[in-house]
């Protein structure tokens, strides 16, 4: 017989709650009150210990003042022709220094350096299919 580690059906079963959460959940019930009530109300009684009113008002906290969803703006940046090497090259020069300059911000400079990497690998794509051609035509 193996000894330690995992056994089945060993531990606390997969959600059940724990003693505290069970009180929490059966004051609030029946009191008739919504979670968030009783978080709240938990929060202000200066007669409970200091832990579970901080517990109440992390718990309360996001219903209350939920985080900001990120604002996306749009971005304009004057990049030259990328149909070429060299203007790809001179694009991604231009993102960069748009980067460090701060009119654009490292998340942006990334989806403008994806847009140029994904048109280089275009072009490159059209230029090996090129030369496999030719060279599959010179074996003929």
């Amino acid at each position: 017989m193996s000894r330690g580690g995992a056994r089945p059906g060993a531990g606390r079963p997969v959600g059940s709650v724990n003693r505290r959460t069970a009180e929490v959940i059966a004051e609030a019930m029946g009191a008739g009150k919504t979670p968030l009530e009783f978080l709240l109300e938990t929060m202000r009684d200066e007669e409970l210990d200091h832990k579970d009113r901080a517990w109440a008002a992390e718990k309360a906290a996001p219903f209350m003042h939920p985080r900001p969803a990120p604002m996306e703006r749009t971005v304009s940046l004057d990049l030259p022709d990328t149909s070429t090497v060299e203007g790809i090259d001179k694009a991604l020069d231009a993102i960069i220094a748009a980067m460090g300059k701060g009119e654009l911000s490292p998340q942006e400079g990334q989806g403008f350096i994806t847009a140029v990497e994904t048109r280089r690998k275009a072009i490159e794509t059209g230029d090996l299919l090129t030369r496999i051609e030719a060279l599959e035509a010179t074996k003929r």
